[in-house]
C-alpha cells in the first residue's frame, strides 16, 4: 500500500514537471525573467567551477589567482561573466531558430513558443552546470566537466578531447527536450524540430572549437 503511494506521489510530481514544462506561456516578462534568472544561476556556477580550478592551480583568468584578483573582484567579473555569457547564448540561439523557420517554411514564427523551447533546454544546461560544479569542489581531479565522454580521453590537450567534451549527459537531454519542445509548444513538424535541433548542435560545436583554438576554454 506504501509503495503505491509512493508510485502515485511520483507520478505526480513527473506529471507536474510535465505540465510546468509545456505549459504555454503568453506573458512575456515571465520569459524574461525566466532567462535572467537562469543566466544568473549560470552565472555564479562559472564562479565555482572558476574558484574549484583556481584552487587546484589550473590557468584561469589569463594566469592570474584569486589573490592576485581580489575574492570580491573575482566573484563579480566571472559572475557577470557566465552569465553574460549564457543571456547572449540563448537570444543567439532565439535568433537562429526564428531564421531556421523562415528557412524551413514553418508559419508562424511563434518567438514566445521558441523562447520557451530556449528555457526548457537551457534548464537541463544550468542543472548539468551546477552537478560538474559541485563534482569540481568535492574531487581533486583537474577537470571542469565530469558528465561528458572526455573523461575516457587521457590526452586533455588532444583534439578528440575536445570533440569528446560536447558529448555531455546534461547537454544531450537538452537537445532532446528542445527537439520535443519545439514540436509541443511551437507546433511544428517533428522532423523540422530535428533539423532546426541539429544545426544548433552543430553551431555549437564549431564554437566549441574555436573557443579552444583561442585558448580561452578551460579545459
Amino acid at each position: 500500500m506504501e509503495l503505491k503511494m509512493e508510485a502515485n506521489a511520483e507520478f505526480k510530481n513527473n506529471n507536474k514537471l510535465v505540465q510546468y514544462l509545456f505549459k504555454k506561456e503568453d506573458r512575456v516578462h515571465k520569459l524574461i525573467i525566466s532567462l535572467l534568472i537562469l543566466s544568473l544561476i549560470a552565472g555564479i556556477e562559472t564562479t565555482l567551477l572558476l574558484y574549484s580550478a583556481d584552487q587546484k592551480g589550473m590557468n584561469v583568468l589569463n594566469g592570474m589567482s584569486i589573490s592576485e584578483i581580489g575574492a570580491m573582484s573575482f566573484a563579480i567579473n566571472t559572475i557577470v561573466m557566465g552569465a553574460l555569457g549564457l543571456l547572449v547564448t540563448f537570444l543567439i540561439q532565439i535568433l537562429i531558430v526564428c531564421l531556421l523557420f523562415l528557412v524551413l517554411k514553418e508559419r508562424p514564427v511563434n518567438i514566445k513558443r521558441i523562447c520557451q523551447a530556449v528555457i526548457n533546454a537551457g534548464i537541463c544546461i544550468v542543472v548539468g552546470s551546477g552537478v560538474n560544479a559541485i563534482i569540481a569542489l568535492l574531487v581533486k581531479s583537474k577537470e571542469t566537466t565530469f558528465t561528458s565522454l572526455s573523461l575516457l580521453v587521457h590526452d586533455k590537450n588532444s583534439i578528440l578531447h575536445t570533440f569528446m567534451a560536447e558529448f555531455e549527459l546534461f547537454y544531450i537531454i537538452s537537445l532532446i527536450l528542445f527537439s520535443y519542445s519545439l514540436e509541443k509548444l511551437a507546433l511544428i513538424k517533428r522532423r523540422n524540430a530535428w533539423i532546426i535541433t541539429i544545426v544548433i548542435a552543430l553551431i555549437s560545436l564549431v564554437f566549441h572549437m574555436l573557443t579552444v583554438a583561442s585558448g580561452t576554454y578551460l579545459k
